[in-house]
């Protein structure tokens, strides 16, 4: 009854709504069943009515049927839009709300895809995939330890945010001024500055619930699509022996070093992934990995106790997004296979069955800029990946911009059209049919 509650304004068009609903079904019987029957329905009450009115009855109960079927359209659609009206802020316009609807109805019904990485090349992926699912769980790295997720995880104790608040943002349908104010690092204020807001938010959160509650509730205050889950709550420290036997532990470092990595190690080993996590990748339509940096973003996941053997059990597809340039201090000089072997190196078993890969050439401006970081384009090799059985995806996947990254909707269109050809069977037709005329048309 608390519909009825003053000053909500939808009783009148409830009101508005049945009369005419009452109306409608008075008048439609009226011409389907005959005036007699009516009559003989109605006794006393409609009989002289009838009788009066005559052979004008049928023409004026079409007349008022349909009068009647306009005034309950319109009383439906005033009863939405009060209730839309108090749901949603005062300022929103008619498009966000469509968009709203579409999410909740065609994404909600896209194919369940489990992402796992870190850094900023998950988050790139994640804004691409976004456009056509919201069935999105995205397993995040938390082994960062520098900047100002490093120093809230050195003064409070609790697992960098940083990694996590980028994949948030990159899954939110939040306003874009709430996307900058999370976003924003501080420039000057004692303790502040170099801190990036986001971080703070989160960190505080997690003293009020602990880590996972607060990703959870963060999530909510940016409207994500999908789930952002920490691969583990444990606090993990990385540790690399190098090519020398050199043992170096902390991303910051690993990723200073100059001398190869042989072998990446987190502590403490007996570290668990999170049992959503487990979930998502049992029932995932597809397990994608990366991009990102190959030894402190994509291997440290697949290390944590439960995950391995998750992506081994699962039946979905495995996608490993390959780097489109080699990085210093971790892979210099490795093609794609070499990524492949090197993953493979600290897991039991082979799992991946496609490596996509970016085979447009970057500009010359660009390859000098990476010269000076010792970084090169990562080379294809199809010939050792076919050794491998290893299945390729390549296509142009560069973004238009001054430093070299992947573009989010060309990378996930490439995989998602691969998953819709060979692998996915949406649950209704219409929504298979739908997802590739999408793909279709952000291709042109």
């Amino acid at each position: 009854m608390k519909w009825l509650y003053p000053g909500l304004g939808i009783k009148r068009w409830i009101l508005v709504t049945i009369l005419s609903l009452f109306l409608f079904l008075f008048n439609f019987t009226t011409i389907i069943i005959g005036v007699n029957d009516i009559a003989t329905l109605g006794k006393r009450l409609f009989e002289g009515v009838f009788n009066y009115l005559g052979d004008y009855v049928y023409i004026i109960s079409i007349i008022s049927g349909i009068t009647s079927l306009f005034i309950l359209v319109f009383a439906v659609i005033k009863t939405n839009q009060a209730i839309i009206r108090v749901i949603l802020p005062n300022d929103i316009e008619d498009a966000k709300v469509v968009d709203l609807m579409y999410s909740k109805r065609f994404l909600g019904r896209g194919p369940k895809l489990v992402v796992i990485g870190g850094g900023t090349g998950l988050s790139v992926l994640l804004r691409g995939l976004k456009n056509y699912t919201s069935n999105i769980t995205a397993v995040v790295t938390v082994a960062d330890d520098g900047g100002s997720s490093g120093r809230i995880r050195g003064e409070m104790g609790i697992l960098p945010p940083g990694d996590i608040r980028n994949c948030l943002i990159a899954l939110s349908e939040s306003e874009p001024v709430l996307e900058k104010v999370f976003q924003h690092r501080f420039k000057t204020g004692i303790g502040l500055e170099g801190h990036n807001f986001g971080n703070l938010f989160l960190a505080a959160f997690t003293e009020l619930m602990g880590f996972e509650q607060a990703v959870k509730e963060m999530a909510k205050v940016l409207a994500v699509r999908g789930k952002v889950l920490p691969v583990t709550l444990e606090n993990i420290v990385l540790q690399a022996k190098l090519k020398d036997g050199t043992i170096v532990r902390g991303e910051s470092n690993i990723s200073k070093s100059q001398i190869p990595i042989e072998k990446i190690s987190i502590i403490p080993s007996y570290a668990k992934a999170l049992e959503d996590t487990i979930q998502a990748i049992q029932e995932a339509d597809a397990i994608i990995l990366g991009p990102g940096s190959l030894y402190t973003s994509i291997i440290p996941n697949l290390l944590v106790a439960g995950i391995e053997d998750a992506i081994k059990k699962s039946k979905a597809p495995v996608y490993y997004v390959c780097n489109i340039m080699t990085q210093r201090g971790e892979t210099e000089g490795y093609t794609a296979p070499d990524h492949l072997e090197a993953i493979y190196k600290h897991t039991k078993s082979r799992f991946i069955d496609y490596v996509v890969v970016n085979n447009k050439d970057i500009t010359s401006r660009q390859k000098h800029l990476y010269i000076l970081e010792n970084s090169i384009p990562v080379k294809i090799e199809k010939e050792r990946l076919a050794a491998m059985k290893i299945k390729l995806l390549e296509g142009d996947l560069l973004a238009q911009a001054n430093q070299v990254r992947h573009d989010p909707d060309k990378l996930a269109r490439i995989i998602l059209a691969n998953l819709l050809k060979e692998h996915y069977r949406s649950k209704s037709f219409i929504d298979g049919i739908l997802l590739e005329r999408k793909l279709s048309l952000r291709s042109n």
